[in-house]
């Protein structure tokens, strides 16, 4: 027994004191648009479920109009999420939040093909009405077909005002200036 610690005793090296590590830091990359310049540091960003190229999802999304109207918004990209469709597709949820109390909105990330798909946001749908059910809470989301396109209304019952109006591929106003023009002049026009 002595005789196997005496041989295992040489096995190990002790630690240099001046030894580098090899560590590649976290990459930071920035959302840029005019004088714009908004950091995104990767290492911050949870990742949920099995792994994901959080580097190259977050550089596929800030190609993307609404992370763009999100991020200057001021709102955070609050964790990633490996998902399956209804296909068995694998594709990635990317969170975004803001500071102040609010709904998440997903955006999709297809990593294999290199774009974003549908967006969404995560409070319940209520369309109003006798058999509707209770009104919710804290925020809805009605949905509504106009000229052709779907609208999606989001609405914050605490401050009694819309916060987005969004459908799957295009944000077209977010509170408080994103689209405020355009939304005026849809609200006016009926």
């Amino acid at each position: 027994m002595l005789l196997l610690l005496a041989f295992g005793a040489g096995c190990i090296d002790p630690p240099e004191t001046n030894a580098t590590e090899n560590v590649t830091p976290a990459p930071v990359l920035h959302y840029e648009r005019g004088g714009v310049s908004i950091p995104i540091n990767v290492s911050e960003i949870p990742v949920r479920g099995f792994d994901a190229n959080v580097t190259e999802v977050i550089e596929i999304l800030l190609a993307d109009q609404r992370a763009g109207a999100l991020l200057e918004g001021g709102w955070k990209i609050a964790s990633v999420q490996t998902s399956y469709d209804y296909d068995l597709r694998t594709h990635v949820d990317v969170e975004f939040r803001s500071d102040e109390p609010s709904p998440s909105f997903f955006i999709e990330v297809d990593e294999q093909k290199g774009h974003t798909g549908w967006g969404r946001c995560n409070v319940p749908l209520w369309l109003g009405g006798p058999f509707a059910g209770p009104y919710p809470e804290d925020y809805h989301q009605n949905w509504t077909p106009r000229r052709g396109v779907d609208w999606i209304y989001v609405f914050d019952h605490h401050n009694d005002r819309v916060v987005m109006v969004y459908n799957e591929t295009t944000i077209f106003y977010l509170y408080p200036s994103y689209g405020r023009e355009w939304y005026e002049s849809v609200e006016a026009s009926g």
